[in-house]
């Protein structure tokens, strides 16, 4: 039997209709997933979508289907105008790409298949929060327990997470306490385990006011992140002093470590008088600052010399060890000779308490010496002969000598005073003949062409430089007294009151009522007042006077009985304290 064509076909028919739908559905679901964006965008206007599917789980890049019902199979419908992300070599295993955390104001966004928020491997790490945490501040002192007005230095450290961009110390104001910022803020970091920590330092100074035990208000710092968030730190624990009080030895009171002295002339060798030179004092100090050390220029007094304060500079440091306060004051002062000769400088000390030990001591400056061309005998000043320079030099020397040649007249005339007198009166002769010659021969070898008149001046100011004030006046008032007349009685006067008094101007009755009542302030002014009318009367207007009784009771007024009795009254004096009336009207 013979089929035909048609035959054929006609049976063959179903089979490729069933393996064309086979093919179909085969392809259908083999067919790579391109993605559909997500139905909730965390970047509007912008879809997001998948990468190709890879070997993962049926329904991966499909939005959950709320209903339980299974995904559709069908190809998705996509939008109008796709974009489709590029693809990184580092996804194309099917990894989820990275992106940012979502601000805290926008709601989290789940990708199809992970749970909502962040993903499991990409979790933010545990502990740290959104801004920097907290600064904490600390403060260390080098010395709790300090003298009164002894500076302390105050250490304080702000640890933070981050350097700040500004940072400002406010200290607080307190009676008890002065407060000042030396230096800081210095910043430096360390690994503290394995964290990063900022220090921020400042370094200030305690000064303590009053003794007894002082607390201290908080100390704040104030500043800034980079954020331009604010922030601020106070110190958790307070400062606290235990003040020891001052030492009475010790005026003024001066609390130091250590101190030294130190002076340095800028000219070397001889001088001509009236040639200045400078002076430079140098005072370092340890444990103090330079506002705190005193100035010597109230030592810096003698004779033969002025004085003339040019600057001061003062300068406050920390040691190396930011432990210590290193203080210098560096005085100027140019010195101007007059006279010739050894000038020598006045000794300079100043005593402090050194706050280590707990003792007084007493730093001197070694004496300098100023030599000037021309002088006295032997090199010496002419202020080595004035009677301040006798009565503390040359008298003990003198007594001295005449110790010791007491005791060998003592021995050599043992038993014969008659024959030691006759002696020692004509050794006396001889020594006094020989010292005149002396001194005339060292006189005009020295003194060139001074006069006898002005050797006499010469001895009579040192003589009246030897007196006090109050004998140099009534010095002066006997001298006037000679006189006859009251117009020579103010000219004597006046003319004595410029060498001994040193007075200046012309001699009117209010100047010179001013000086007796400087020098007797126990002189009765009404009879003051009238014996001086009485002179102007008889010098002005020539009224008589009886000038003698006029002198003798000017002297009852300025002598020196007046004196003592004026100063017996008026220590004898007892005044008694008025009492209310009792029945006041």
């Amino acid at each position: 039997m013979v089929r035909t064509s048609a035959d054929s076909w006609s049976g063959r028919w179903p089979w490729l209709i069933g393996l064309m739908l086979c093919c179909l559905l085969g392809a259908a679901q083999a067919q790579p997933y391109y993605g559909q964006p997500y139905p909730m965008q965390p970047y509007p206007g912008r879809g997001y979508y998948a990468p190709h599917y890879y070997g993962q789980p049926p329904g991966y890049g499909q939005a959950p289907n709320p209903q339980g019902q299974a995904p559709s199979t069908g190809a998705p419908a996509q939008p109008a105008t796709p974009q489709y992300r590029p693809l990184s070599p580092s996804n194309a295993q099917g990894v989820p790409p990275t992106y940012p955390p979502s601000a805290p104001s926008q709601p989290s966004y789940g990708a199809p298949g992970y749970p909502s928020g962040w993903p499991s491997s990409y979790a933010p790490p545990s502990g740290r929060s959104s801004g920097p945490a907290a600064p904490s501040l600390s403060w260390s002192l080098v010395e709790s327990a300090p003298y009164l007005q002894q500076p302390v230095v105050l250490t304080l450290e702000l640890v933070s997470q981050s350097s700040p961009s500004t940072l400002d110390l406010e200290l607080p104001s307190t009676n008890d306490v002065l407060m000042k910022t030396l230096e800081g803020p210095t910043t430096d970091s360390r690994q503290i385990d394995g964290r990063r920590e900022v220090v921020n330092s400042f370094v200030a100074t305690l000064v303590s006011l009053r003794t007894g035990e002082l607390e201290l208000p908080p100390i704040r710092a104030l500043g800034r992140w980079a954020n331009g968030q604010r922030f601020e730190a106070e110190t958790e624990r307070p400062v606290r002093l235990q003040v020891r009080p001052s030492m009475s030895s010790v005026q003024p009171w001066l609390p130091l470590e250590s101190l030294s002295l130190k002076s340095t002339l800028d000219r070397e060798g001889m001088l001509e008088p009236g040639q200045p030179v400078t002076l430079t004092l140098d005072i370092s100090a340890a444990g103090a600052t330079a506002v705190q050390l005193p100035s010597l220029e109230s030592q810096l007094r003698g004779e033969g010399f002025r004085v003339y304060r040019e600057q001061t500079l003062t300068d406050t440091q920390l040691s190396s060890d930011k432990r210590r306060l290193l203080a210098r004051r560096t005085e100027y002062y140019t010195l101007v000779p007059q006279t010739g000769g050894r000038i020598t400088l006045p000794e300079m000390s100043i005593a402090w308490w050194n706050v280590e030990r707990g003792v007084r001591e007493v730093t001197r400056l070694p004496l300098k010496t100023l030599n000037v061309r021309g002088g006295g005998p032997f090199g010496l000043s002419a202020g080595a002969f004035s009677a301040s320079v006798w009565l503390k030099v040359w008298l003990p020397v003198g007594a001295l000598m005449l110790l010791v040649a007491g005791y060998w007249v003592g021995v050599l005339y043992r038993g014969r005073p008659l024959q030691a007198g006759a002696d020692l009166l004509k050794l006396g002769w001889r020594g006094l003949v020989v010292g005149l010659g002396l001194i005339v021969v060292l006189l005009r070898r020295y003194l060139g062409g001074w006069t006898l008149g002005s050797l006499r001046e010469a001895v009579r100011s040192a003589w009246y430089r030897s007196m006090s004030p109050s004998s140099r006046f009534l010095h002066c008032v006997r001298r006037a007294n000679r006189a006859e007349t009251a117009a020579e009685w103010c000219r004597l006067f006046e003319a004595e009151s410029r060498v001994c008094l040193s007075a200046h101007g012309d001699l009117t009755q209010s100047s010179l009522m001013r000086q007796i009542r400087l020098y007797r302030p126990g002189a009765d002014p009404a009879v003051l007042k009238r014996l001086m009318d009485q002179m102007d009367a008889a010098r002005f207007a020539h009224r008589p006077l009886d000038f003698g009784r006029w002198k003798r009771e000017l002297m009852g007024q300025v002598g020196r009985r007046a004196a003592l009795l004026h100063g017996r009254r008026a220590v004898g004096r007892v005044r008694w304290a008025a009492l209310p009336e009792l029945n006041p009207r």
